[in-house]
């Protein structure tokens, strides 16, 4: 029964670490006994073992950072990104789609076969995806991570369809999660997302500047913590959930249910 986590003396790497639920995660990692290597703009308040700063932007600052963590990796969390306006489609695409997945295609070699696992922050946002894959599949379909970036400079309309560049964004990662656990599963790797309901982390005033009011109809009771989020984020990446790959973990007090059997007002 001892280290039922599997996070005991091993290596997480964790971008976004410095706030919201990434934060969350990393305190409870640390709890656990891992070894964080934490990826963000800004220095995680908590002590972990490495803070690199990271722009998921810019490919440069993705491969330095790489090249500054140990070579063999037990788990990878992606917590980090941006929430639509005022950042630009543009901008928000890269970091939350191309950026994550040029960290992940180079953290991959590196995995611990039977063990490594990957953890992705979306969004409710991002759940009508298996609906969409007309907009978003050529950019699933680009190589790398500058590929993957002219595509979005050049596809702004498409990128506009449905909830704009942040909905796109959370949509192709869980697309690209659910196909990369097909090829990982061969690996003896896997990846999930978990897709959370409003929270409160400092993202939060950015979605409230931009529906004001109205966002008080997508809660169930509250709004979530970062501790509601960043506790089964960690969960999928533990050694307890060692058979689930490819799935995405709606996080929401049972709002997307309601949402399929009743009137959102009466939410």
């Amino acid at each position: 029964m001892d280290d039922l986590w599997g996070y005991r003396g091993n290596t997480v790497v964790i971008d976004g670490a410095a706030s919201g639920m990434g934060l969350a995660a990393t305190k409870l990692l640390l709890d656990l006994g891992a070894d964080i290597y934490a990826l963000d703009l800004n220095e995680p308040p908590v002590p972990v073992k490495k803070y690199i700063k990271t722009d998921l932007g810019d490919k440069a600052s993705i491969d330095a950072a790489v090249e500054q963590l140990p070579r063999q990796v037990r788990a990878l969390f992606c917590c980090a990104g941006l929430p639509g306006p005022p950042f630009s489609d543009t901008d928000v695409v890269t970091v939350n789609f191309v950026g994550h997945r040029h960290l992940i295609e180079k953290l991959v070699p590196r995995m611990t076969p039977q063990e490594g696992a990957i953890a992705i922050i979306s969004s409710l946002a991002g759940a009508m995806w298996r609906f969409h894959g007309l907009f978003f599949q050529e950019l699933l379909d680009t190589k790398g991570f500058d590929e993957g970036k002219s595509w979005v400079l050049a596809n702004t309309a498409k990128m506009k369809t449905g909830q704009g560049g942040y909905g796109f964004s959370k949509e192709c990662l869980c697309a690209y999660s659910r196909h990369k656990a097909i090829e990982l599963a061969q690996k003896g790797l896997r990846i999930n997302v978990l897709s959370p309901a409003a929270t409160e982390t400092p993202m939060f005033k950015y979605f409230r500047d931009q529906f004001g009011d109205a966002l008080d109809q997508w809660k169930v009771g509250r709004f979530a913590t970062p501790e509601d989020m960043g506790h089964p984020l960690v969960f999928l990446n533990s050694s307890m959930a060692g058979y689930i790959s490819g799935q995405e973990l709606l996080i929401d007090n049972g709002l997307s249910a309601i949402m399929e059997f009743a009137p959102i007002a009466q939410a």
